[in-house]
Formats: C-alpha cells, sequence, structure tokens
C-alpha cells in the first residue's frame, strides 16, 4: 500500500512539474536576416505560434525576414505568438502621366514616387522644356527605384544661318526668311554703300533655332567718299569712272590752243582726292582745241583809187 501510494506521488509530482515547465517563459530566438521557410521551423520548433507578414522592402532581398516581434531574448509562454516580417522585394508604383508637364513638374513627381527621372533633351516644335514623351507609359506599375526616361523639348531643330554680310538688305532678308528666320535691322554708319549689309548676329554659317531671330548690320551709306582724280582723262572715262564711284558729272568746255588737250579734263571741281558727298555733283572741264592765229601771213596794203575823170583835149 506504501509502495502503491510512493509511486501514486511520484506521477502526480511528475505531472505537475511537465505543467509547471510547459508554462513558464521561455527566451524568443532570433529570427531576422534568414529566410522565411527557415525562421517559420525555428519559431515552432521553440514552441511558439508563428504569424508571417510579407510588405515591400527596398533594402531587403525578397523572402528574408527584416523584423521580428518580439524581440529575440524577450521571454514568452510557449505557444505566444511571434510575428515575423518577410521582405516581398522593392515596394512597386504607379507611374504617373507626365507629357505635356514641365521638365521640373515631372522630375518632382517621379522623385516623390520613388522613381528615378532621366531626361533626354529633343528637338521638337513643343514649348521648349515640355514634356513630349515617356517610357515607361502612365499607368504602368514598376518597382521602387526605376528609370524613367522623360524626352523633353530643346526647341525647334538648329538650322544652318546663311551668310548675308555683303548683299543688300532686301536681298538678305528675302533669303533669310525663306530659311526660316525672322529679321531685325539696325542702321549703322559705315563706308559701304547705303542698304548694304555689313553685318549679322547670329553669324553666317552657325546654326541657330528655326523661326528665331537674326538681326542684320545696315550700312547707312559712307558720309564723305574720294572724288577719284579724272585729270587728262577723256569726257567718257572721266564720266564712267565718277559715276561709278557714286557722283553725278557736269562738263563744261574750256578753248585751249594747246592741240593735245583736246577732248581731254584740264580740270575738275571737288579737285581729286578731295572728301566729298556722294552723289554729289563734280564740273569737270575739258579742253576744246582752238587754233591760234597765223601771224606768218603778210599784210597787203591797200592803195587808194583815184576817181577823177581826166579830160583829153581833142585836136582841132
Amino acid at each position: 500500500m506504501a509502495i502503491a501510494l510512493g509511486i501514486g506521488g511520484w506521477v502526480l509530482y511528475d505531472n505537475i512539474r511537465a505543467q509547471i515547465d510547459a508554462n513558464e517563459p521561455v527566451a524568443v530566438g532570433l529570427y531576422t536576416g534568414i529566410l522565411e521557410r527557415n525562421a517559420v521551423a525555428l519559431i515552432d520548433k521553440d514552441g511558439f505560434e508563428h504569424n508571417v507578414r510579407r510588405l515591400p522592402n527596398a533594402s531587403v532581398q525578397p523572402g528574408y525576414v527584416y523584423q521580428q516581434d518580439p524581440d529575440a531574448g524577450t521571454k514568452q509562454p510557449k505557444g505566444s505568438l511571434v510575428t515575423i516580417l518577410v521582405s516581398s522585394g522593392k515596394p512597386k508604383v504607379t507611374v504617373p502621366a507626365l507629357v505635356g508637364k514641365s521638365r521640373d513638374t515631372a522630375v518632382a513627381e517621379l522623385t516623390q514616387r520613388g522613381l528615378v527621372a532621366r531626361v533626354v533633351q529633343v528637338p521638337s516644335d513643343r514649348t521648349p522644356n515640355q514634356v513630349i514623351a515617356q517610357d515607361p507609359r502612365a499607368g504602368v506599375v514598376v518597382v521602387a527605384g526605376k528609370s524613367v526616361r522623360i524626352n523633353v523639348s530643346s526647341g525647334p531643330k538648329p538650322v544652318a544661318v546663311p551668310n548675308v554680310v555683303g548683299s543688300n538688305y532686301d536681298v538678305a532678308a528675302a533669303q533669310l526668311q525663306s530659311a526660316g528666320f525672322t529679321v531685325g535691322r539696325t542702321d549703322v554708319d559705315n563706308d559701304a554703300p547705303a542698304g548694304q549689309v555689313v553685318g549679322q548676329d547670329p553669324p553666317g554659317n552657325s546654326t541657330a533655332s528655326k523661326g528665331s531671330s537674326v538681326t542684320l548690320s545696315v550700312s547707312k551709306g559712307p558720309t564723305t567718299v574720294t572724288v577719284p582724280d579724272v585729270a587728262l582723262q577723256t569726257v567718257a572715262d572721266a564720266r564712267a569712272t565718277l559715276r561709278a564711284a557714286g557722283f553725278k558729272v557736269s562738263v563744261v568746255g574750256q578753248d585751249t590752243e594747246d592741240e593735245s588737250l583736246d577732248g581731254l579734263v584740264i580740270s575738275q571741281d571737288p579737285a581729286g582726292s578731295a572728301q566729298a558727298d556722294p552723289k554729289s555733283v563734280v564740273t569737270i572741264t575739258v579742253g576744246r582745241y582752238v587754233p591760234p592765229p597765223d601771224l606768218t601771213t603778210p599784210i597787203t596794203p591797200t592803195t587808194p583809187t583815184d576817181t577823177t575823170t581826166s579830160t583829153v583835149p581833142t585836136a582841132p
């Protein structure tokens, strides 16, 4: 009987001790930094219930535990719930609609969503700095950190600027306009003939946006020009020389006894090499040969005629 009571007491003690051990708190293990399946196996082995939550995490590879609750080392009764957070990879975002927006606005929107803007300048007739295309298109779901290309208008494609220096203004303006440029004009003092283009901005053979303005510097014409020296030229040559220099010509004749000066310019006003207003009149004096009087021919004196009638006596 005593033996039976002793055995029964031992069994009762062992059961009570087992219940106490089962309810005694145990330390929670470290489950972070390992794969989800390994963490779950350890939690179950340690006598806890596992709770898995899969959330995006840009810095942890998919499938790995990056956080747990309770923390490692915390004592909890067996059967308690241990929650682990498992990375599902980088967060995903929807690409916004960017076409038609300004470059700065588009870049700001992408940055706010965790995306990287790759700006590409593209010639276009659209307003400069406006987004004209994007890739991926709006509405596509991508992972955070993905690069999104946005094509941004850099304005019309540059074209060659014709070189019109030396041309008449009207001709130069027509040439530039036909090439797609607008034309501005600035009149400047210059020795070139009036109306001649003596400068341009942008310069010839450079490039500029179609539709932009090219400013032409146009000569007002010289204030004075040098009068050509036409002394001893023929009338025809003198007139041609002076007219080519922009002057009007007036011709006057002057008698001369020097036959070598016949038909040649004896003098001019203004004088050769003088400065004069363009288009003013230059008077040239042309020699006109007049033979001198012949002093070698003798002069015959004139004898007076006797008009008296004499009467001859008649013989008786």
